[in-house]
């Protein structure tokens, strides 16, 4: 947490790109334009259980297996094999808010011990597992919190690419709510609703042909705006808002949309659900499909802490 009221990052080095990005998300192949609507009271969005062919997997919790499907399918979108990614010079940086969140409860409120239930190790199931499945053994880092940890996962992965600690990094993040639906019921359902259970990942790696990636921190009112007047021209690039809960979205999207009239901007939560830590890497997947050159700016709040991540598409200068 940065100790003033706003820190900033900046890579100038050298740019990295999206070689390929995967999302599985409760709304199956089709992201809705509003939340509220598509969901027609549903609380939690649900997400399938993928199914694999492997008996290693077999006993694996669901959010593992929604972890390794996610880099399955992103590896299939950037039409990498399995051997690209294998090996020491593959780095993953893991966030999420509620993966690990089925084992403390079963851990809680279950009459007998299972070993793969521990919440001591919980956070490092998913990332485990999918090292494991993939043959990763390079850098890793896991982030716990909101969407802030989804901008912040996107950020390290891209300081160990330019670095160069590594050749090739995978931004992950899961997010699950099923197994603990009750529990969600007793926290009075804080997070606001739909919950959309997702998955995604996004594989990064180093560019000639991109710009500098600006990644800027701050606390309060006050810092958020800060960090889109520290931005040139905010109004000329999209504008992604990840917030925890829909109430949040929408009263910081007024506040931006009175102070930049022009901004043209996405409450993320407004138009998925509430997805935590998933939300800016679908967020950065879709200004990749719709303006890959264009870049965005994913603009992330936990509590009153903001993080703002520039992404800067691709120059064909």
């Amino acid at each position: 947490m940065p100790s003033e009221a706003q820190h900033a990052s900046v890579l100038a080095s050298s740019g990295v790109q999206a070689t390929g990005w995967g999302v599985l998300t409760g709304w199956g192949q089709h992201l809705p334009s509003c939340a509220v609507t598509a969901a027609r009271g549903c609380r939690i969005m649900p997400l399938a259980t993928p199914v694999f062919d492997n008996e290693r997997l077999r006993r694996a919790t669901r959010e593992c297996l929604l972890g390794v499907a996610a880099v399955e399918a992103a590896l299939a979108q950037s039409q990498l094999d399995r051997q690209a990614i294998a090996g020491p010079r593959t780095a993953l940086v893991y966030a999420s808010a509620s993966s690990y969140a089925a084992a403390n409860w079963h851990f809680v409120t279950s009459s007998t011990e299972q070993a793969l239930y521990f919440p001591y190790t919980a956070p490092s199931a998913v990332p485990a597992e999918v090292t494991i499945q993939f043959g990763i053994t390079g850098p890793y880092l896991t982030l716990l919190s909101g969407a802030n940890a989804g901008v912040e996962a996107l950020w390290q992965a891209a300081t160990l690419l330019v670095t160069r600690q590594c050749d090739r990094a995978l931004a992950l993040s899961v997010e699950i709510f099923q197994e603990c639906a009750a529990l969600y019921q007793t926290g009075r359902w804080l997070l606001g609703t739909p919950l959309l259970e997702a998955a995604a990942c996004v594989i990064l790696e180093r560019s000639q042909s991109a710009g500098a990636m600006h990644y800027r921190a701050a606390h309060g009112t006050q810092g958020l705006a800060q960090l889109l007047e520290a931005e040139d021209a905010p109004g000329q690039m999209p504008v992604y808002l990840a917030t925890p809960t829909q109430h949040d979205g929408q009263s910081a999207g007024q506040y931006l949309r009175t102070r930049w009239p022009g901004l043209a901007l996405t409450v993320v939560p407004e138009q998925l659900g509430i997805c935590l830590a998933c939300a800016p890497l679908i967020a950065l997947m879709q200004a990749m499909s719709s303006a890959p050159s264009t870049g965005a700016l994913v603009l992330s709040q936990w509590w009153d802490a903001w993080s703002l991540l520039r992404w800067p598409g691709t120059s064909h200068a």
